[in-house]
């Protein structure tokens, strides 16, 4: 079974057909849009589930919906409640991915795909229930509960990876998919919450970045003058950085509309600690990568150049971390402990593969030992 598949056989032509009509694109232009958003979202559904709360609160989700409805796209997506259904969709964004992740997958599929934020976001809308609700049809009765959601996405997380079009991993969506691969960023573990959000001009200003970013959908180039919509207002703290976003979000017939800023400013102390986590993420990401590709001698043969190149990466990371005091040394040191504890999964797995342990164990087997060093 593969979960991406089973929810793009529902995304027909006609079904591209009426969301490219509600959202303003053709059915071609639709296609390639599902083809990266279906996997992206999922990939935030396995990040909600890696954690017991979170997890909870998606099979909570998922009885909420209405299969029944779900299992008619066509004439849903055709009729008087499709603006009912973006509706819901834009509201289980928020609620199961929150503000900052959801303008994060907004802004990284408009970026990829070449499309307006208004249009990526609506589209994600109309998607979000059409993917859950598959979700929730593995489950008898549609009842999920978080042990089950979590085998579920544990099971699903190669096929979700391998799903997304070529240039574009579930990295590129920061913490929103950092669960898949798992050892990408492990939930709670220190740094991963806010790093994502850290960008390299941050390190080179020092002190502290503002970074104001405006994101507006229009209809035909009208500009939103006055929006007279639902306004949005937060400001929140995660680890070292402060946000302020506003946003503001009418409805104009079937399409959502909406204007986003955001500041974001940083605590000075905590750059160094961010790049070093920055490193060691794109680390054990790489790792996962590699190893998880392996499947015979053949591929184990190609994956050594390969992961030879992680060397510098992981003396880099070595060398940074040395240089951590108190709080912050002990927060990677969690943060290492928890990657490697679910890496190692997947070098069991390979090296188990017949072949394979007598060409990559003297590669991997010293990489092992030097993050066990910087775990405690």
């Amino acid at each position: 079974m593969n979960i991406v598949d089973l929810v793009k056989d529902q995304l027909t032509s006609q079904v591209l057909g009426s969301l490219g009509s509600l959202v303003g694109a053709d059915e071609s232009q639709t296609r390639t849009a599902t083809a990266a958003a279906v996997p992206a979202i999922l990939g935030g559904l396995a990040k909600l589930a890696s954690s017991q709360d979170g997890a909870g609160q998606l099979a909570s989700a998922l009885g909420g919906l209405d299969l029944g409805a779900l299992g008619n796209l066509a004439g849903l997506l055709g009729g008087s409640n499709a603006s009912r259904m973006a509706d819901q969709g834009g509201n289980l964004l928020g609620s199961l991915f929150g503000t900052t992740a959801t303008g994060k997958m907004v802004e990284t599929l408009a970026g990829f795909l070449g499309m307006k934020p208004g249009v990526a976001r609506s589209l994600l809308a109309y998607l979000v229930p059409i993917v859950l609700g598959m979700v929730a049809k593995q489950f008898a009765g549609g009842r999920a509960d978080a042990a089950g959601l979590q085998r579920l996405f544990a099971d699903q997380a190669a096929n979700i990876r391998g799903a997304l079009p070529a240039g574009l991993s579930l990295g590129d969506f920061g913490s929103l998919a950092a669960a898949v691969p798992a050892a990408a960023a492990a939930a709670g573990g220190g740094f991963p919450a806010w790093v994502p959000l850290v960008l390299l001009p941050l390190l080179a200003l020092g002190a502290w970045y503002l970074m104001n970013r405006g994101q507006e959908a229009d209809d035909g180039g009208v500009r939103m003058e006055e929006p007279r919509g639902v306004v949005i207002e937060e400001v929140r703290q995660e680890g070292p950085l402060t946000i302020e976003r506003t946003e503001v979000i009418e409805r104009e017939g079937r399409k959502l509309i909406d204007a986003v800023s955001e500041t974001i400013s940083i605590d000075p102390t905590f750059v160094e600690a961010a790049r070093l986590a920055v490193n060691a993420t794109d680390l054990f990401g790489g790792l996962t990568k590699i190893l998880g590709g392996v499947t015979n001698e053949d591929t184990a043969r190609a994956a050594i150049p390969e992961l030879a190149k992680l060397g510098p990466v992981l003396s880099g990371v070595q060398s940074e971390a040395e240089k951590l005091q108190g709080d912050d040394k002990a927060a990677f040191a969690e943060f290492v402990s928890k990657n490697l504890g679910l890496l190692q999964k997947v070098i069991d797995t390979a090296l188990a593969i017949p072949g394979v342990k007598e060409l990559l164990g003297p590669v991997v087997t010293p990489m092992v030992e030097t993050l066990g060093k910087l775990a405690g």
